[in-house]
């Protein structure tokens, strides 16, 4: 299902949609959207994520970096630990943060074993395969054994379609992600604010009250506008008055931008270069300025 919107984020049908990160400006913009409803595997996140990628390469953003989140890694191990509401809540605000510190300090319901697991996912974050390694020294309780393992699927996977891509995961983040069911990933560019688009596992209104597996992506293109290469100035070139139509359409036809000079002028060049002109037309040869000169 592809789309074409403008509001102020993308969200599945019965979705309540979740505000845009704040750096984004808060009014209306433009995005495009895609979904991938009914496939529940690794294969279908990596597809939705390396279209992206492909798409927003055929568009002319260069450099760009993934960054691969679970939002379901923590809730598994907390769940695995039996963490009241309060903890559950106090962990996953310290987690947000990357407070070290604050996991830490929850060593006494955390326990020793489940508190240095936490700790060592916090700092985990970086380079997929350094990040994998990590995580797949642990040892983490059972749900959080398979989360890891289709996080890992879809590492794989990406990186197979796209080896050169700039691929990072963050084990421990949800800001941004609370509706998602499992990967979940954003794209970045170089010296860019903002984010260039993202998405992840969800479940879709499938009509009867359970949900489809479906996993998505939203570009923003305000943003991907702003990582795009400068289109290279329209080449100018003034045309000296009483140029015949013919010849003024066929530079036209060709790509340049005309201007007409409305009276014969002594010093064309000086004329051309008023005007915004890089090119003179003279007797039906097209000459630079620094030619002119």
């Amino acid at each position: 299902r592809f789309g074409w919107a403008r509001a102020n984020w993308f969200a599945p049908e019965g979705v309540e949609p979740v505000e845009r990160p704040s750096f984004a400006r808060p009014n209306w913009f433009a995005q495009v959207g895609a979904e991938l409803i009914g496939a529940s595997t690794p294969n279908a996140d990596a597809e939705v994520i390396l279209i992206a990628v492909e798409a927003l390469t055929a568009l002319g953003v260069g450099e760009m970096s993934v960054d691969l989140g679970l939002p379901t890694l923590v809730p598994a191990v907390g769940a695995a630990l039996g963490l009241d509401t309060e903890s559950a809540a106090r962990l996953r605000t310290a987690l947000d943060r990357k407070d070290a510190a604050e996991v830490a300090a929850m060593g006494d319901r955390l326990g020793a074993d489940a508190g240095k697991i936490l700790l060592a996912m916090l700092a985990a974050a970086g380079p997929a395969e350094d990040t994998m390694e990590v995580l797949n020294r642990l040892a983490l309780p059972e749900p959080a054994v398979r989360e890891r393992a289709t996080l890992a699927a879809v590492v794989e996977r990406v990186r197979a379609g796209a080896p050169d891509l700039n691929l990072t995961v963050d084990p421990v983040e949800s800001r941004g992600f609370e509706y998602h069911t499992g990967v979940t990933f954003t794209l970045f560019a170089p010296n860019l604010r903002g984010e260039l688009g993202g998405g992840g596992r969800y479940l879709a209104d499938g009509g009867d009250g359970a949900g489809e597996p479906a996993t998505g992506l939203t570009l923003f293109m305000d943003t991907v506008l702003r990582a795009l290469p400068r289109p290279a100035p329209p080449r100018r070139v003034l045309l000296p008055a009483g140029t015949p139509a013919a010849e003024g359409q066929q530079l036209r036809a060709d790509g340049w931008v005309t201007v007409e000079a409305m009276e014969t002028t002594a010093d064309a060049a000086a004329e051309a270069e008023r005007m915004g002109c890089g090119h003179v037309l003279e007797d039906g040869i097209l000459r630079a300025l620094e030619q002119e000169r």
